[in-house]
């Protein structure tokens, strides 16, 4: 199982309809997470900066088949108005693990 985190940013004064959003989230795109492997899926939120945190059996895997599946391009689509593209021209940045604990 990988564990993968990355960040996204959005305009805080975006934050209750980025929430809003989320409450609502589309069932067949979280059938489509388990399908692709996704075992866990979280997403945190500070100012502006949103935190993302999955576990997931194979992550480039399961990327390339949500890049296609129409639940995902359906709620993408959705999203993209909220979402800020950084410096490399896309809405979402990996970023390296450094440590980890488990008991």
């Amino acid at each position: 199982m990988e564990r993968v985190s990355f960040v996204l940013n959005i305009r805080p004064e975006d934050r209750d309809e980025y929430i809003r959003r989320h409450e609502a989230v589309y069932p067949e795109l979280l059938q489509a997470f388990g399908e692709v492997g996704i075992r866990t899926y979280s997403i945190f939120l500070h100012g502006g900066i949103l935190f993302a945190y999955m576990e997931v059996e194979d992550y480039r895997k399961a990327m390339d088949a949500l890049a296609v599946h129409p639940a995902n391009t359906k709620w993408q689509a959705y999203m993209s108005d909220l979402l800020l593209l950084n410096d490399a021209g896309t809405t979402s940045e990996d970023i390296p693990e450094v440590f980890h604990y488990e008991a």
